[in-house]
């Protein structure tokens, strides 16, 4: 189900719509409520992808879901992502095909997460070592950088997907990002060994 909230912004603040911008940050309902929304904005070019995501081709703002599990330390992925972000997973690629972005931000089973995350329970929100950790994925825009984590079907952190940097400009780039793996191949041992078959 998709939700379009017409209320005051709060943490998000208003901004000209960019190419494509996609930020996350905290609205205030009418009933006095706070949530966690994402805010998507489009220009004429890429407004089609706000009218896919929303219904709207300029702007819009949409509820995250509620996120099982990340208000505290049991999350296992949500633990790597703030202690040991660039240990763990690695860019591959800049996503240049923005339909599986698309239809990933249309769905109701994701989480973003930035510097200041109410869910950083593992080192100090908006702290020099998470932004540290972020500066490896998006250089010198790291505080505006957002880790998109898609939920499982009972709303639990399951897997980090996209890593989403602004550029200069404000842009949203997203990136493909996998889990580093050791490096595994045949290598020839220096040093022979002998087997004694007495």
């Amino acid at each position: 189900m998709k939700h379009i909230l017409f209320v005051t912004m709060i943490l998000l603040g208003i901004s000209n719509a960019r190419a494509f911008t996609v930020e996350s940050g905290y609205i205030q309902k009418l009933s006095g409520q706070y949530v966690k929304a994402t805010k998507i904005s489009c220009d004429a070019s890429t407004g089609s992808y706000c009218q896919q995501i929303c219904g709207e081709a300029g702007s819009c703002q949409r509820i995250e879901p509620y996120c099982r599990n990340c208000a505290g330390t049991t999350s296992p992925l949500l633990r790597q992502l703030f202690t040991e972000l660039s240990r763990v997973f690695s860019i591959q690629q800049k996503v240049s095909d923005m339909q599986p972005l698309i239809g990933f931000l249309s769905g109701e089973r994701y989480v973003l997460l930035d510097l200041n995350s109410i869910f950083n329970y593992y080192t100090p929100v908006g702290g020099e070592a998470f932004l540290n950790e972020l500066t490896q994925f998006c250089g010198a825009n790291a505080n505006t950088a957002l880790l998109a984590v898609s939920l499982d079907e009972v709303h639990q952190p399951q897997k980090l997907n996209y890593v989403l940097c602004r550029d200069n400009a404000g842009k949203t780039a997203a990136f493909d990002v996998s889990l580093r793996t050791p490096g595994m191949g045949f290598r020839l041992l220096k040093t022979q060994i002998y087997f004694n078959l007495n």
